[in-house]
């Protein structure tokens, strides 16, 4: 899936300039005075730490007699009843509200109408399928709870819950699962102190719960839901190709350092954003949440056929990386190879089990809201306001090189910005969100040499005065900035010291060609997060209100194999939080791109939430679960609308999905942009799109009354026409196939 142009294309269509001597020189100077950054603690920011989950040490539980189908009971809380299967530690959990009975495996009925035979069917029968590797062997090997030389043994967690103690005594290898009741439902976890590699076997992954709730076919109503971009549904009645791939994709994305990820396949899918997956069956749906593990794991989903005769949705929590390792330096040839050490982190699913109206994708997002807003992840509600806001990103300008050097090309000055907000509030835009990007010194973007702004747009003077005026107006300004990607030719930060390793240990890094080839490296959190106080130093001198970062924060996690000071994709999260923290503390605010689950308490605004999907052939059908989750509660844009492929449906989905409407400016043509690092940006020139802003900011207004609302529904009225409800009744109608919308205001017109 190709990557948006403003600002997605950040790297992804990168055409940059080779830096100058005057630049080169900068960085030298810079790098000479690396060792005095600042340190964490100075910024007020804690090393990370890891608290781990206890396993249960006590007297082994003897179960008792069981019942015909074999479970005995373990635990109720009133709410939800928990049975185990002490012979192959299935279990079940009992809504007692509406009666339904939720199983981790197919009954002994529906299994004893299965064809398969020998691994599939005892895969079938277990809570889990473990993969391991043997020795230094890349080869994945599978065991499940059905092995006849597994030993399993109870422990009952007070009456909330039972762990299972499964040992391979030939393998030297056994774990622990717990299984707990909540007020939801029910929560599985995976201890990491639980796991025991006393030989050379090593476990690879583990698919926890791989069949709960599994439908077989279409023998009732409903879908699997996939976090794929807002959100995608799989229907149970649909036909498809014989050969369609089932879906797994990690949750944030690959990471970087796993060598996964060439220049070929970067940035073609929309990234799972947040760690859901749901079911619905009838009348009865779950709404699953990757609690712990989320960084190391992925959401797979499957129809009948592919790896059973169900439809199933589950977690896979991957706990070693499989990465191909160089033979020599004189070949290309590549060796697989299993990375040595285990990911030493808890994994975790929580069940929250619905049933009745809330049965179905709106239900299971608002379940995931009140899970992020019960443990203080979702930030506070928008206030109302009677005008929408619209977010405006001027672009400052970039470098273009000459002979001998490069000169400055400016494309929107502060004055002409300035110009731009005066026009526009003279037509009735009267709310607005400003950024500006565009204005480092070295008119790049994935350098570090920021100051002082550039002299061309004003100055650092220039830059006081508008910001200035745009408060007195009523408006924030927010600057834009890079917290990963740099440029190894003109950047302060050294690619080998400064640069992220990948798992085999080299510095990870791409090269880019174009008229003028680089090479760019992502850069370790810790050092960009010491680094960017400085920057945020000089931006609160110019009296800017926050930042926003087009990339890290928000849309990037990767690890980093540096020996010395190796970094997990939770330590990454972890870092980039407490910069959106820190920054947010300094200036007042901060916003990123795309709005990564784990960022959303740290934020105040998202650029281009995931509005499209990957379009994979096993997904039936988009819905904006990701919106109704975050609706009221934080401020989110789709793509800007200079940049859309297709103008008027994409208008309309921004509409349906409850965003704020986005244009990125420039005052000047776009012509001046050839050459430069923003050649990308296609059609931008104020003059071009300003009526189109103010029709646009008209039709978006008529939303102004739900801006700080929840959104209470969202159902397909007919085929190509949607309708999304807030909590005060009010109803946006959106009609793709007569490409217009229409708003009900609390029930009436």
């Amino acid at each position: 899936m190709a990557r948006r142009l403003w600002p997605s294309s950040k790297r992804w269509q990168r055409i940059a300039a080779a830096s100058s001597a005057v630049v080169i020189l900068a960085a030298a100077i810079i790098i000479l005075g690396w060792d005095r950054q600042p340190s964490l603690q100075s910024m007020g920011i804690r090393p990370h730490s890891i608290d781990l989950m206890a396993v249960v040490e006590g007297e082994q539980w003897q179960p008792p007699a069981a019942g015909g189908d074999g479970f005995v009971d373990v635990a109720d809380n009133g709410s939800f009843a928990l049975k185990i299967d002490p012979r192959t530690s299935q279990i079940t959990v009992l809504d007692k509200k509406s009666g339904y009975l939720w199983r981790s495996n197919p009954s002994k009925e529906q299994l004893g109408k299965e064809t398969v035979q020998g691994a599939l069917l005892a895969n079938l029968e277990s809570p889990y399928i473990l993969e391991y590797v043997s020795g230094s062997q890349p080869r994945r090997l599978v065991k499940n709870s059905i092995d006849s030389k597994i030993e399993i043994s109870y422990t009952l967690m007070g009456d909330k819950g039972i762990q299972a103690s499964y040992t391979y005594p030939e393998l030297h290898l056994s774990f622990v699962i717990q299984y707990v009741l909540t007020e939801h439902g029910l929560e599985a976890r995976i201890p990491s102190e639980g796991i025991v590699e006393s030989g050379d076997n090593k476990v690879f992954a583990i698919n926890l719960l791989p069949f709960f709730g599994g439908v077989s076919k279409a023998e009732e109503p409903g879908y699997l839901f996939v976090p794929d971009g807002p959100g995608g549904l799989i229907y149970y009645d649909r036909k498809r190709p014989a050969n369609i791939n089932s879906y797994e994709f990690p949750i944030y994305g690959n990471d970087m350092a796993s060598l996964k990820v060439s220049n070929e396949n970067r940035g073609r899918r929309e990234e799972i954003g947040y760690p859901v997956f749901g079911l619905k069956r009838g009348e009865h749906a779950f709404a699953a949440i990757v609690k712990e593990g989320q960084f190391s794991a992925s959401i797979k989903a499957a129809l009948p056929g592919q790896v059973s005769s169900y439809h199933t949705a589950s977690a896979n929590f991957s706990y070693r990386e499989e990465y191909g390792r160089r033979v020599s330096g004189v070949t290309d040839q590549l060796v697989i190879t299993i990375q040595k050490e285990r990911t030493q982190h808890d994994r975790s699913l929580e069940y929250r089990l619905l049933s009745g109206e809330a049965a179905d994708y709106v239900g299971m997002a608002h379940s995931y809201r009140d899970y992020l807003e019960e443990n203080g992840m979702l930030g506070s509600p928008l206030p109302q306001t009677d005008n929408v806001p619209i977010q405006l990103s001027f672009l400052g300008g970039g470098t273009k090189p000459k002979f001998g050097g490069s000169d400055y090309e400016p494309a929107t000055t502060f004055d002409q910005a300035e110009q731009i907000v005066e026009e526009l509030m003279q037509q009735g835009v009267t709310n607005m969100r400003l950024s500006y990007q565009g204005w480092q010194n070295s008119g790049r973007y994935d350098t570090d040499e920021r100051f002082p702004v550039v002299s061309e747009l004003g100055g650092n003077e220039g830059a006081k005065r508008f910001i200035q005026s745009m408060h007195e107006k009523g408006f924030t300004v927010y600057f834009e900035d890079y917290a990963a990607w740099r440029n190894s030719s003109a950047s302060s930060f050294d690619i080998k010291s400064d640069g992220i390793r990948s798992i085999d240990s080299t510095v990870l890094q791409f090269k880019q060609g174009g008229i003028r080839p680089y090479t760019e490296f992502i850069v370790n959190p810790i050092k960009i997060v010491q680094a960017q106080k400085e920057v945020i130093d000089q931006l609160k001198e110019l009296g800017v209100d926050g930042i926003h970062y087009i990339d890290g924060p928000g849309d990037e996690l990767f690890s980093d194999h540096n020996e010395d000071a190796p970094l997990t994709r939770k330590e990454t999260a972890y870092y980039y939080e407490a910069l959106l923290d820190y920054t947010r503390k300094e200036l007042g605010g901060a916003g990123v791109y795309k709005g990564f689950s784990y960022s959303l308490q740290h934020v105040d605004f998202v650029q281009s939430l995931p509005y499209d999907w990957s379009y994979d052939m096993i997904i039936d059908e988009m819905v904006p679960f990701y919106p109704i989750v975050v609706h009221g509660m934080i401020e989110y844009t789709a793509a800007p609308a200079n940049e859309r492929n297709v103008y008027d449906k994409e208008l309309l989905r921004a509409i349906e999905y409850g965003a704020i409407p986005f244009f990125g400016l420039t005052y000047e043509e776009n012509r001046v942009l050839k050459d430069t690092d923003y050649v990308f940006i296609f059609s931008s020139e104020y003059d071009i799109w300003k009526d189109r802003i103010i029709e646009e900011y008209g039709k978006f207004n008529q939303l102004a009354s739900v801006y700080h609302q929840r959104i209470r529904d969202h159902e397909k009225l007919a085929e190509g026409v949607y309708a999304t409800t807030y909590e005060d009744g009010t109803t946006v109608q959106v009609d793709y196939n007569r490409n217009q919308f229409e708003v009900t205001k609390g029930g009436a017109k």
